[in-house]
C-alpha cells in the first residue's frame, strides 16, 4: 500500500493524544486502522458515527487483523451500558404527547388549565433534544442562555422563550421525568444523556485507545463522555464537512486542545478538480471570514460540466432540499430509467401520511387528516406561519411540494413507484441528500441548483447567521466531493456584485 507523508506521520506518531483533520476521501479510516495496527497491545474502542457507518467498518475489518479493536457506535454503547432497554424508545418527541403531558402537569400540580401553543411545544421540544445533546447537567437558565447562543432562532420563538423561562425550565424537567419513568416514549439522545450523567457508568470503560470518527459532527455530550475516560483519544473528521449543527452536533476539532494532524490528499477525484473546486468554496468562505479549505486530489481527470456526464450510464443525483430533489426527479421520471433513493424511498417526504394530512389541509378536507400535530391547524397558510417561526424545513418542503405540483403529487408518487428499484446496482440514476450522500462516491453526479450562492450570502434583505452561512458552504463542499470522474457543479454566482438597488 502507498502512503502518503501526511499519512506515514500518523501511523508512526509518537503523540499518546491528537487529531486529524482529514478531507473528503483521504482515506481516515484506512489510516486509523494501521495506526491501530501499528499499537498492538492497546486495547481499542473505534466510535463510528452511526450504524450503517459501523457496519461498513466492520466489513472493512476483514482485509485487516485487528483483535484487539472493537467498533460501536456511542449510542449502543451508552443503551448496553445503561439498559436502554428498560425506556419505551422512540426516535422523534411527538408534540401531541407534549401537549398531553404539559396540560395534565398544570392542571394537577398548579390547578390552572393552560393549553400551550405549537410555537411553545415546538421550543419545548427543541430545548428537551438540547439538553440530551450538551454537555450540561443543571435544567437552568445557563442552559436557555446556551440555546439562544446555538440556535438561530426567530423573533417570535425568541419571545415566547424570554416571556416563559421558569415554565419552560419545569416543562423541560417533567417531560425527561416522564420518560425516565416510560410515562411517555423516550428519545435515544435521553438514554445517552443517562449515560453521560451516570459517571460511574461512564468513565470507566475498558480501553487503552478511543478513535472518534466524525469528529466534527458529534454533539458536547458525546465529547464530554470521551474527554471523561482515562485513556488515549483520537479524533478524526472533516471541519468542513460539519453540516448536523440542526442537531446540536459542534465540532470537536475546534473544541480540543490537542496536537493536530492533517490529510489533504483525496484518493477520490482528480487534483485539477480538488483546485478548482478549493478556490470556488474559498472565494466565498473569505466573505465569511473562515479558515480556507486545502484540498488536493490524484494525477487523474475528474470532468466538470453537465456535457461530461454521460446519461448512458449510471449518474447520481444530489440536492441541498427534498424539494430541490423532486423537482429534478420530475424531469427523469418520463425517461423510464431505473430510479433508486440513497435510505429508502420512504425516508423523503414525498409521499408519506404527514404529506397526505398537509395537501387534505390545503383542501380544507379536515376530516381526512391522520397526523395529529397538523390536525392542530385550520389552514395551510396557519401551518406554513408555524413552520418558518419554528424553522421546520420538512413542513416547508412539502407544503412548496403540494403548492407547485398539486393534485399531480399523487400520479408523481406511481410513477415513481412504477420505476423504483430497492438494488442500487440496477439503478439507473441515484436520487439523494446532501446529507443522506455524506460518506458515500459516484462515478457522475449532478447537483441541483438549490444550494447556497454568493447572492444568498450577501443578501441584506434577509441576511443570513455566520453559522448558517458556513454550514451552507460545507454542505455544497460535502455534496461536490462525492464525484470521482464528472460532475455538473451547482451555480454559486462567483459572478455575482451586490448592488444597493437590491436592498
Amino acid at each position: 500500500m502507498n502512503l502518503t507523508k501526511e499519512q506515514e506521520l500518523i501511523i508512526n506518531s509518537k503523540e499518546l493524544s491528537f487529531k486529524i483533520n482529514a478531507v473528503a476521501g483521504s482515506g481516515k479510516t484506512t489510516t486509523l486502522l494501521l495506526y491501530a495496527k501499528k499499537n498492538p497491545n492497546l486495547k481499542i474502542l473505534y466510535l463510528a458515527y452511526n450504524k450503517s457507518l459501523q457496519v461498513s467498518l466492520q466489513d472493512k475489518l476483514k482485509d485487516f487483523q485487528l483483535p484487539n479493536l472493537s467498533v460501536s457506535t456511542i449510542h449502543s454503547l451508552a443503551y448496553n451500558k445503561i439498559g436502554a432497554y428498560n425506556y419505551n424508545l422512540t426516535s422523534d418527541l411527538k408534540t401531541y404527547i407534549l401537549e398531553k403531558l404539559v396540560i395534565k402537569y398544570e392542571l394537577e400540580t398548579n390547578q390552572k388549565s393552560y393549553y400551550p401553543s405549537m410555537e411553545y411545544l415546538s421550543l419545548l421540544k427543541d430545548l428537551v433534544n438540547f439538553y440530551c445533546n450538551c454537555a450540561l447537567i443543571q435544567i437552568d437558565i445557563k442552559l436557555l442562555e446556551n440555546y439562544k447562543k446555538q440556535s438561530d432562532l426567530s423573533a417570535k420563538i425568541l419571545e415566547i422563550l424570554n416571556k416563559n423561562e421558569k415554565k419552560i425550565l419545569n416543562h423541560i424537567k417533567i417531560v425527561l421525568s416522564a420518560m425516565k419513568n416510560r410515562q411517555i416514549d423516550a428519545i435515544h439522545d435521553f438514554y445517552l444523556k443517562m449515560f453521560y450523567l451516570n459517571k460511574k457508568a461512564s468513565t470507566n470503560l475498558p480501553y487503552d485507545l478511543i478513535l472518534i470518527d466524525e469528529a466534527q459532527d458529534i454533539s458536547d455530550v458525546m465529547i464530554a463522555i470521551v474527554e471523561n475516560q482515562n485513556c488515549r483519544r483520537v479524533y478524526v473528521g472533516d471541519s468542513f464537512q460539519q453540516i448536523y449543527s440542526f442537531r446540536y452536533a459542534t465540532n470537536a476539532l475546534n473544541k480540543i486542545d490537542l496536537p493536530s494532524f492533517y490529510l489533504t490528499k483525496s484518493f477520490r477525484f482528480s487534483n485539477s478538480y480538488a483546485k478548482a473546486l478549493q478556490n470556488l468554496l474559498n472565494h466565498l468562505y473569505s466573505i465569511n471570514e473562515t479558515k480556507k479549505l486545502n484540498l488536493n486530489g490524484l494525477d487523474s481527470s475528474t470532468k466538470i460540466g453537465k456535457e461530461f456526464i454521460d446519461i448512458s450510464k449510471p449518474f447520481c443525483v444530489i440536492a441541498r432540499t427534498t424539494f430541490g430533489l423532486i423537482q429534478e426527479l420530475v424531469k427523469h421520471i418520463h425517461s423510464k430509467k431505473k430510479i433508486y433513493f440513497e435510505g429508502g424511498y420512504n425516508s423523503y417526504s414525498f409521499m408519506n401520511q404527514t404529506v397526505y394530512s398537509i395537501f387534505y389541509l390545503k383542501q380544507r378536507k379536515n376530516d381526512k387528516i391522520t397526523i395529529d400535530e397538523i390536525k392542530d391547524f385550520e389552514t395551510i397558510n396557519e401551518l406554513e406561519s408555524f413552520a418558518k417561526d419554528t424553522k421546520n424545513q420538512d413542513y416547508l418542503n412539502i407544503i412548496k411540494f403540494i403548492n407547485t405540483y398539486g393534485d399531480n403529487i399523487f400520479e408523481i408518487n406511481k410513477k415513481i413507484k412504477a420505476l423504483l428499484v430497492t438494488n442500487k446496482e440496477e439503478a439507473d440514476i441515484i436520487f439523494t441528500t446532501t446529507h443522506k450522500a455524506k460518506g458515500l462516491e459516484y462515478e457522475q453526479v449532478l447537483m441541483v441548483d438549490d444550494f447556497i450562492t454568493k447572492k444568498d450570502i450577501l443578501n441584506k434583505k434577509n441576511p443570513l447567521s455566520f453559522q448558517r452561512i458556513n454550514e451552507e458552504l460545507n454542505i455544497y463542499y460535502v455534496a461536490a466531493t462525492r464525484v470521482k470522474n464528472a460532475i455538473e457543479l451547482a451555480d454559486l454566482n462567483i459572478n455575482y456584485n451586490y448592488s444597493e438597488s437590491e436592498n
